[in-house]
């Protein structure tokens, strides 16, 4: 027990560095309450609503004295001679008598988000929630602390000084002076995701379009972490690559693939020179070669004649069939909007993601997701019958 309490520990320690790295953004806010005390406001410390219900990380509770240990991906909470066991990947969550319930914890942000009814019921805590100083406030006591009035009226500039920090809104001086920069677009609210849903896909392709970034080996880790293999759709143009990333994505299992930026004034042939090119620099650093290509604003907007030369040299077309919004949302949007979308087809899923931050951060819970729902995915190869939008399976 010892080495799993250690081991808890120095995860939860590396989460809390971690944590002032994490990025603000202008949105609707919920902060966090704890008694009397505003928790520091970030993306890892507030409130989300999945389901109708909301969630916060579990190290709100254990700043309540509840305590925490973790072993074999169950996180266990106790308190009072009373225990709930979540475990996030297989989605169930039961007591000390092995009475289940049904408000499944979610890895977010690098942490393990819990259900607060739930763990509020069980250890004897109260919930609630107000406006203050224009936004919502989640506070969790343990009956002790003042009334929500009394910390409203006692906390307002706090609270408008936490919020401020994270919009980057800077205070006007007095007297005159900068007036503050105006607010970004609040982004859109994260959506219910559906745990019992009447349908799931057939099938679903992880396809990650473009070039390899920065972000690439943290998509990397994601995936292997998940044990699930996507398809790399890699730009055309060699030069774009990292090769150490492009080592890996084929040495870890993913399927290579390429991805033309085609106008459609090229030439047949010089898509086919690129195409080569880019194979022989995929075969110098991996040894292997690929024959699955798509394009980058879609298989129809090849000419026919574009088409006809890449498929005659051997290549099968691809397109994508559900766009992620990972280039322009959050890890934790991505992951509900992705996974209520799923709940209303039964085709199969080619899901466009990039290499990029909201991605690896959107992996880990979908195909928690995946899991649970019994949805399978694999690797785009050769012999898999082509999805594209021209509807082209040769």
């Amino acid at each position: 027990m010892k080495k799993y309490v250690s081991r808890f520990l120095s995860a939860l320690l590396c989460a809390a560095l971690l944590l002032p790295l994490l990025p603000g953004s202008a949105r609707a806010l919920t902060l966090t309450a704890v008694n009397d005390t505003l928790l520091p406001l970030s993306d890892a410390t507030m409130p989300s609503r999945l389901g109708g219900e909301l969630y916060v990380p579990y190290s709100v509770f254990t700043s309540l004295g509840v305590s925490a240990s973790s072993e074999d991906n169950v996180l266990s909470l106790s308190s009072g001679g009373e225990t709930l066991s979540f475990s996030p990947d297989e989605g169930y969550v039961y007591d000390q008598n092995m009475n289940s319930f049904s408000s499944p914890a979610y890895n977010m942000n690098g942490t393990v988000y819990v259900p607060v009814k739930l763990c509020c019921g069980k250890f004897g805590l109260t919930y609630s929630t107000f406006s203050a100083s224009g936004e919502t406030v989640l506070r969790i006591t343990d009956g002790g602390a003042q009334s929500d009035s009394a910390f409203a009226s006692n906390e307002a500039g706090s609270i408008e000084n936490a919020v401020n920090a994270y919009k980057g809104i800077t205070p006007k001086p007095e007297g005159g002076g900068q007036v503050a920069p105006p607010e970004k677009p609040a982004e859109p609210p994260i959506p219910p995701v559906e745990e019992k849903p009447s349908m799931k896909p057939a099938r679903v392709y992880l396809a990650f379009f473009g070039p390899t970034s920065a972000e690439t080996p943290a998509v990397l880790d994601s995936l292997k972490a998940a044990g699930r293999l996507g398809t790399f759709f890699l730009a055309a143009d060699a030069s774009k690559w990292d090769d150490d990333a492009v080592r890996r994505i084929v040495a870890e299992g993913h399927t290579p693939a390429l991805l033309l930026y085609a106008a459609t004034e090229d030439a047949p042939e010089e898509l086919i020179k690129q195409l080569s090119a880019a194979n022989e620099r995929l075969a110098f650093l991996t040894g292997a070669q690929t024959r699955i290509v798509s394009n980058a604003d879609g298989c129809a907007r090849l000419t026919e004649a574009q088409r006809d030369a890449v498929v005659a040299a051997g290549y099968r077309l691809w397109d994508s069939t559900l766009e992620s919004q990972d280039d322009k949302q959050r890890g934790q949007y991505v992951y509900a909007a992705t996974a209520q979308r799923f709940a209303s087809t039964t085709s199969t899923i080619v899901l466009r993601l990039r290499h990029s931050k909201a991605a690896a951060e959107a992996i880990p819970p979908l195909s928690s997701y995946m899991a649970r729902q019994g949805i399978p995915t694999s690797r785009v190869t050769l012999n898999t019958t082509p999805i594209n939008e021209i509807s082209d399976i040769r």
